[in-house]
C-alpha cells in the first residue's frame, strides 16, 4: 500500500504524541508525495535520521539513514531542501525511545 506523505506524517505524529513524546513538524512538504525525513534528538548533540525510501520489493518504508552531529545535520538538511523544497522534516525529542520499532509496528 502506498500512503500519501501527509497521512504517514500524521500517523507518526499521532502515535508518538499518544505516548507523551514531543513531535515537531519543522517543514511541511507536498501532502501527496513529499519526501519524509525524521530527525530523532537523542540528546548530547546527536541525531538519528530516518528517511522514507522506495523499496522495489515492498514499497515505501522508513529506514535509518545515519547519525549526525547538530552541525552536520544542519548542513545535510540545507542540501536536501536545496534539492527538494517539498520534503517533510519531522523532529522527535525523546532520548530513550526506539523509533525503528514504532515504524515496524506501524508498517511504515
Amino acid at each position: 500500500m502506498n500512503l500519501k506523505a501527509k497521512m504517514v506524517v500524521d500517523t507518526i505524529r499521532w502515535s508518538l504524541e499518544q505516548q507523551g513524546i514531543q513531535v515537531y513538524i519543522e517543514h511541511k512538504g507536498d501532502s501527496d508525495a513529499g519526501a519524509i525525513f525524521i530527525k530523532h534528538d537523542k540528546g548530547e548533540g546527536f541525531y538519528e535520521v530516518y528517511h522514507r525510501v522506495n523499496d522495489i520489493n515492498i514499497g515505501k518504508k522508513i529506514r535509518f539513514l545515519n547519525t549526525f552531529t547538530e552541525e552536520n545535520l544542519t548542513d545535510f538538511f540545507k542540501k536536501q531542501m536545496d534539492i527538494d523544497s517539498d520534503l517533510w522534516l519531522i523532529e522527535v525529542v525523546s532520548k530513550g525511545y526506539d523509533l525503528h520499532s514504532l515504524f515496524l509496528k506501524q508498517g511504515l
